[in-house]
């Protein structure tokens, strides 16, 4: 079911992830994480690929967690207690690591966010590269709300991306918010109008295509993993990365490409 509500396809160097449950609001269920993981994984052994755009189908791009996922595994968590805890602790960590998973991988992945973005796909967004914004869009994570805490990543990459105090004012309040707060806030790169969205994350994509590929994905890589490391280990990151790219294909055809004044043809190799 859940390879219904999420939909991969690929059109030239750009890999469509769509979140297709318009009928529900896109709500996000545990199924669906998985599978959005594993397509964007599978995009890296397609040398063609350059950028992953993700999106919602219909009015908004998602109304957070599926509450029906959600409620199959209340059940079980609350029949714990002779584990102390142990197998809530054991599933929230498997499906942090879709979310991580989506940032190790060297592609970039740019959300297209309209019209509305609560709770667990906020989470989800987080653990992309770039974020772009209907002007229209409300946002917010209302998990305190329901005597919860957001467990996949929320309070961790909420906190890094827009500062703690921010952070905690999203978290304790359960607020919503415009887009222009997430603009300026740096919860999102750039806000558009809502019929020009996706032509924009288009553009940009298409911007990143034209960059040699390994670089870029160097370059997150660094970004990436480099945040909260001291200044020596960042500076180490780009030295042992620079040292591959400097004998990669891509890095002769750069430069053959740029002496015969034409476009290189990138293999990502």
């Amino acid at each position: 079911m859940s390879e219904d509500h999420v939909i991969g396809e690929k059109k030239g160097n750009i890999y469509y992830i769509t979140l297709n449950r318009p009928d529900k609001r896109n709500a996000i269920s545990f199924d669906m994480l998985i599978k959005i993981s594993e397509l964007a994984e599978e995009v890296v052994f397609d040398p063609e690929i350059r950028a992953i755009i993700v999106k919602g189908e219909g009015k908004i791009f998602s109304a957070g967690v599926d509450f029906n996922s959600l409620a199959m595994l209340v059940g079980r968590f609350m029949g714990d207690e002779a584990t102390g805890g142990a197998s809530i602790r054991a599933d929230i960590f498997k499906y942090q690591q879709y979310l991580n998973r989506l940032e190790s991988i060297e592609i970039p992945i740019i959300c297209a966010i309209q019209e509305r973005i609560y709770g667990m796909a906020v989470e989800f967004t987080l653990a992309c590269d770039i974020r772009l914004m209907s002007d229209d869009c409300i946002w917010g994570m209302k998990e305190l709300k329901f005597g919860v805490i957001p467990d996949l990543g929320g309070t961790a990459r909420l906190s890094k991306t827009i500062g703690q105090s921010r952070a905690l004012e999203v978290l304790a309040t359960g607020k919503m918010y415009d887009a222009k707060t997430a603009l300026d806030w740096g919860l999102v790169n750039h806000i558009y109008p809502k019929a020009d969205l996706f032509s924009e994350a288009e553009k940009l994509a298409n911007d990143i295509a034209k960059m040699a590929p390994v670089a870029v994905g160097a370059v997150k890589k660094i970004v990436k993993r480099g945040e909260g490391v001291d200044l020596m280990t960042h500076l180490d990151m780009e030295v042992n990365l620079q040292s591959q790219i400097l004998r990669s294909e891509d890095f002769k055809e750069g430069v053959q490409a740029l002496m015969e004044k034409r476009d290189p043809n990138w293999k990502r190799r």
